[in-house]
Order: C-alpha cells, then sequence, then structure tokens
C-alpha cells in the first residue's frame, strides 16, 4: 500500500509539472506589420512630432532608430513607413494571456481668466503653500507606523494633515495665487487633469501639475451617483459638468467632499501640456500608460474605437502617465484642448489593444 501511495504521488507531481504554466502579467507576443490593423493607411506625418518629442534625449538602444528617422522627418508617408518597418519589431501586448484592455481620454483643460482679480475673474489657482511639508514616515517614529511619503503642515509643534478642499476654500491658505479663473467647475476639472491652459489678456499661459495637499481623492462621479443625481447613461464628465454649471450652489457643496486640492506652476511657453515624459504633449498621438509594462517614450500601435465608435488605429508614443493607468494593456489617450477634445476624451472608455514597437535587434522588456 505504501509504495502505492508513493507512485500515486510521484505521478500527481509529474502532472503538476506537465501543466501549462500560469498567464503573465505582462507579455510580449512578436508579430508582423501585416498583422497591424490599418498600418498601411496611417498618416505617420502625423505622428512624426511625438516621434521626435521622445528622440529629443534618447536611451542607448533607441540612439540608431532616432538618428535615422531624423533623416526621413519631412519624407513622405511611404518612405517613413519603410523606415519604421526595417527597424522596428511589433510585439502584440498581452495580460495574463489577453490581448484586450481599456482604454479611456484626457484632454488639455482650457479656462479663462487672469492674474489680477476681479469681478468676474475670482476663483484662485494657488502654487504650492509655504507650510506644505512633505514627511517621510520612515524616517521618524509614527503611531501610524510606515506609510510613505504624507503631506501636511507643523501645527504647534506637531505633524498634521493639510487642510481638505473645504477648509481651503473656506479659509485663507498660505500659498501664492498664480492666477485668477473665471469658473469655479472648470477650475475643478483643471484639478482633476493636474494640467491645463488658462487664455488671459496677456496670452495663453500654462499650468502644470505642482503637489497636491496629501488627502486620497474621490470622484466627482460617485459623489453625484451616492446622492442620485445621475441619471441612467449621464455620467460621463460632459454630463457631469452640464449639471453642476447648471445648479451652482449644490455644484460647490459636492466638489468641496473631494477633499483632495491640487497646487499648480506655470509651465514656460509650450505647444501643450508637460507628459511625465518630459515632453509636451501631441494630441492624437500621446499615450498615457502605466511604465511599470511600458518605458516612456516608446511607440505603440493603438488599436480602438472613439467614444463615438469611430475605429482608432494609428501610431501613438507612450509619454504619460496616470494614477487611474494601471495595467500592461491600459492607455490614456491624450484629445489635446477645447470643447471638442473635452467631450471626446469624457466620454471615451473603449475595449482595444495595442502593439509595442521596439528597435531590431534590442532586448523588449521583459515579461512577467
Amino acid at each position: 500500500m505504501l509504495k502505492l501511495k508513493v507512485c500515486l504521488a510521484a505521478v500527481f507531481l509529474i502532472l503538476i509539472s506537465c501543466a501549462s504554466e500560469p498567464e503573465k502579467s505582462f507579455d510580449l507576443k512578436r508579430v508582423s506589420f501585416k498583422e497591424l490593423p490599418g498600418w498601411r493607411q496611417d498618416s505617420l506625418t502625423e505622428a512624426m512630432p511625438a516621434l521626435l518629442k521622445s528622440c529629443a534625449a534618447p536611451s542607448p538602444e533607441w540612439e540608431n532608430f532616432c538618428a535615422g528617422l531624423l533623416r526621413v522627418q519631412d519624407r513622405p508617408d511611404r518612405q517613413i513607413r519603410t523606415y519604421l518597418e526595417a527597424m522596428l519589431v511589433p510585439y502584440e501586448v498581452h495580460s495574463y494571456g489577453h490581448a484586450q484592455g481599456t482604454f479611456t481620454g484626457y484632454y488639455e483643460a482650457s479656462l479663462h481668466g487672469s492674474f489680477i482679480k476681479d469681478e468676474k475673474n475670482n476663483v484662485p489657482l494657488y502654487g504650492l503653500p509655504e507650510d506644505l511639508v512633505k514627511l517621510d514616515t520612515k524616517t521618524v517614529c509614527s503611531p501610524g507606523g510606515d506609510k510613505g511619503t504624507v503631506m501636511g503642515r507643523i501645527e504647534n509643534g506637531k505633524f498634521q494633515p493639510y487642510l481638505t478642499r473645504a477648509e481651503i476654500e473656506q479659509q485663507s491658505v498660505n500659498a501664492p495665487v498664480l492666477l485668477w479663473v473665471d469658473n469655479a467647475v472648470d477650475a475643478f476639472i483643471l484639478h482633476i487633469q493636474g494640467s491645463g491652459r488658462v487664455e488671459t489678456e496677456q496670452g495663453v499661459v500654462h499650468v502644470g501639475y505642482a503637489g497636491n495637499n496629501g488627502h486620497p481623492f474621490q470622484g466627482i462621479g460617485g459623489i453625484m451617483a451616492k446622492e442620485g443625481l445621475l441619471e441612467p447613461g449621464k455620467s460621463s464628465m460632459p454630463h457631469i459638468r452640464a449639471w453642476l454649471q447648471q445648479n451652482p450652489e449644490k455644484a460647490q457643496d459636492l466638489m468641496a467632499q473631494n477633499p483632495r486640492f491640487i497646487f499648480f506652476r506655470i509651465l514656460p511657453e509650450a505647444d501643450g501640456p508637460m507628459g511625465a515624459a518630459g515632453v509636451t504633449l501631441t494630441p492624437e498621438r500621446s499615450l498615457a500608460v502605466d511604465p511599470r509594462f511600458i518605458p516612456l517614450g516608446t511607440p505603440l500601435y493603438l488599436v480602438t474605437t472613439d467614444p463615438d465608435g469611430q475605429s482608432v488605429e494609428k501610431l501613438v508614443v507612450a509619454q504619460d502617465i496616470g494614477s487611474a493607468i494601471k495595467g500592461a494593456v491600459r492607455g490614456d489617450y491624450f484629445w489635446g484642448y477645447g470643447e471638442k477634445a473635452f467631450q471626446k476624451a469624457g466620454r471615451m472608455k473603449s475595449s482595444g489593444r495595442y502593439y509595442l514597437l521596439w528597435p531590431k535587434g534590442q532586448t523588449p522588456p521583459t515579461s512577467f
């Protein structure tokens, strides 16, 4: 009987070893350019600005590609396509065995404002407060244990959480006012986006993220849904903005329930907002990704649909990140600025996939 048990155990171990390996959270499947839907129809001259921006300071594996790209930057689509096919290898990105993922959209918020407060422009955009303190709990004895980096202020000799959104709006805050804008709802959406442009009499001023008050983010959609204020099928950001604009008094209370508050900085003159890759974003050619899987600066071929069901099959570049962009097949498509971009970005939540394009002869990102 003992021998039988030993034999059965051995067989069981063999069966386990022969079983298929668990699916990987990030994996690459090499394909050909012919397998990329719409590849021959994409206008690659439109993708060239985004490619060149990421090539301004290339990493070693991209140096040869970028040097050659400069030589074909003014050539027609046909020659650019020939060059890309000669220099790059496409890989379909998989997550746990699936190529399909979720793609949302974002845009550059556009506001109107002034450097001086007046009757029309009376909503402040703050810079970093002078009393905002960043504390690394690893370096101090904390009753709550190691919580990483937390934001707060020193009050009566003690480290305290910083003011919430409601507290900042109700009392004075020790922070410079960079600009005054004319619409509280648009300013709130700017806080969600993290960067944007303000049109003033002196010209367009770009503002970008400088920091936050350390409190957790609570989405306005979830806040409104709890109070039963969103009708079925009307939970997109354009619908939310319209409701808030039409109900200003209630809107103030709802927006204050999101305790997180964003502080800004004025950016140098640029042709768009600055992405996490350190380059300005290109409308409909820049993508925010999860950098744990996709290195910033990597060209990707995106296959998805816009919120109106139209195909989006085009070359984009990973040039930004986002707190909600998590996963190997997950992206946030940059639509640009203005009302049209807002309407597209605010409604986009599409299924799709993308292909990572990597230099020939170089080892692509490791699957795991």
